[in-house]
């Protein structure tokens, strides 16, 4: 099998399962299965973002699920396995919210409100197995690293593309469209430092909050977006009439890359 070929079949098989597929002469899992793998994946994804992927080993796992190392093994062939299905599960979720139908006609600003909504939601939701994918990137195989490296271009790609068009059809106002979606990819992509789900916002809030500092550094209105989408994401309970007003009148006069609140 050619490389290309390898790596489409790799893909395929993560994207429709969640998890690896059981070996040969394995029976097909039942739900109890499915539901014990789900509890190998939620314990280690708290001892990898508590004690990071180095700090973690076998026997952390199987202590804190209560069980021995077959039990373990059965689903798992060893912790970098683990780690992969984590990290590919969450950019996944993460990279793929720029995607829209061929067919939907929306205007390029209105759907790049919404995956950008779509965007920062999912990170949050998975930001401690996020950052697997930049932590341990160097330990994984270097095939698994190019699936991720292929991902990540083609949700720039995405982001771009419909940048370019939002502003060529006069809704965005931003100056060098790779610098913006970098700085963008950046505030978001690397929140697993710093977000807190304790913190001072709710996720919900939290997500609203970025989403607005993103739109603040492409020159998005939120007044451009239809009422159904604003009412969507919540954002009209973020933006009082007063406060767009004067945002809206900040971003047409410096178009700053605002920091994050």
């Amino acid at each position: 099998m050619l490389p290309s070929q390898r790596k489409a079949l790799m893909s395929a098989t993560r994207t429709a399962s969640p998890a690896t597929p059981p070996a040969a002469g394995k029976p097909a899992e039942t739900q109890a299965c499915i539901d014990k793998r789900e509890r190998i994946l939620a314990v280690a994804e708290d001892l990898f973002y508590r004690y990071e992927f180095s700090g973690t080993t076998m026997d952390m796992i199987c202590a804190e699920l209560g069980v021995t190392k077959p039990f373990v093994y059965y689903y798992f062939r060893d912790k970098h396995q683990i780690a992969e299905t984590l990290a590919w599960r969450a950019s996944v979720a993460c990279l793929s919210t720029l995607k829209f139908a061929a067919d939907d006609r929306r205007p390029a600003h209105v759907k790049l409100a919404e995956g950008l909504h779509r965007w920062v939601a999912a990170c949050v939701t998975h930001f401690r197995a996020s950052a697997l994918a930049f932590r341990v990137t160097a330990t994984l195989r270097p095939e698994f690293r190019d699936e991720l490296r292929d991902l990540a271009n083609g949700f720039y790609a995405d982001l771009g593309a419909l940048m370019e068009e939002g502003r060529r059809q006069g809704k965005l106002s931003f100056d060098d469209a790779t610098v913006t979606a970098k700085a963008m990819g950046g505030a978001v992509g690397f929140i697993y430092t710093w977000y807190r789900p304790e913190g001072r916002l709710p996720p919900d809030e939290f997500v609203d909050r970025l989403t607005v500092t993103l739109f603040r550094m492409i020159g998005l209105r939120p007044s451009a977006l239809p009422a159904p989408l604003r009412k969507k994401t919540k954002l009209q309970r973020r933006l009082t009439p007063e406060s767009s007003a004067s945002s809206e009148t900040a971003v047409a006069k410096t178009n700053p890359q605002r920091t994050l609140e």
